[in-house]
């Protein structure tokens, strides 16, 4: 009886049936595992991002100015702001082309896609300001994008009553003498995120 000294057909199917099976199966790790390096370093830019944004925000309000200015005959007060919105004046810009002098700042949480929210900035230099400028109605095109997307941004007051310290949802110049003692910017990237807290304490003499 002869002996066959190389493969079956069946055998070389078989083989072959098992090699694309482990290519299949490598390929497939391959990619879950591509998705969750991509997944990490994007991450790791947007809380990257997420730092330098909150710790340039806490900058600009630290350096509030107390004294605020007439625009188009009407009294620019030098700060006013509830949970989702925020405008002030300060010695500090964060737009490099306004570093001469100081500026008018607005920061706006608007509502952004899957019911998440984005956080936007708007800032001029108020010595150099046209006369004509709405700086109380900018359009959309003048804001610029700080955080594109979070499951929460808000601002908190802290406001000195009799009984103590206390943080409150807004501050209006009309209600609220002066200025807050310090203003807290409470930020969630997701649903499972535990929340950030930052304080920028406002020193009570004007510190232009």
């Amino acid at each position: 009886m002869n002996k066959s000294n190389g493969f079956t057909l069946l055998e070389l199917l078989i083989s072959l049936s098992i090699l694309a099976v482990i290519v299949v199966m490598i390929s497939a790790s391959l990619r879950v595992g591509i998705r969750a390096w991509e997944k990490g370093e994007q991450n790791v830019e947007f809380r990257q991002r997420q730092r330098i944004v909150l710790d340039m925000m806490r900058r600009q309000m630290v350096s509030l100015r107390l004294k605020g200015f007439t625009h188009n005959e009407k009294e620019i007060v030098s700060l006013k702001g509830d949970e989702k919105s925020l405008t002030f004046l300060s010695n500090k810009a964060m737009i490099p082309d306004n570093t001469f002098g100081p500026v008018y700042v607005r920061y706006a949480v608007n509502q952004a896609e899957n019911d998440t929210e984005r956080l936007m900035l708007y800032e001029t230099n108020f010595v150099l300001l046209d006369k004509d400028a709405d700086i109380e109605h900018p359009s959309d095109k003048q804001f610029y994008e700080l955080i594109p997307e979070a499951r929460n941004i808000s601002f908190e007051y802290l406001k000195k009553k009799e009984e103590g310290l206390e943080w409150q949802p807004s501050w209006d110049p009309e209600a609220d003498s002066g200025v807050p003692m310090a203003i807290r910017i409470v930020f969630k990237k997701d649903e499972d995120a535990a929340p950030v807290h930052v304080i920028a304490r406002i020193e009570q003499k004007d510190n232009s």
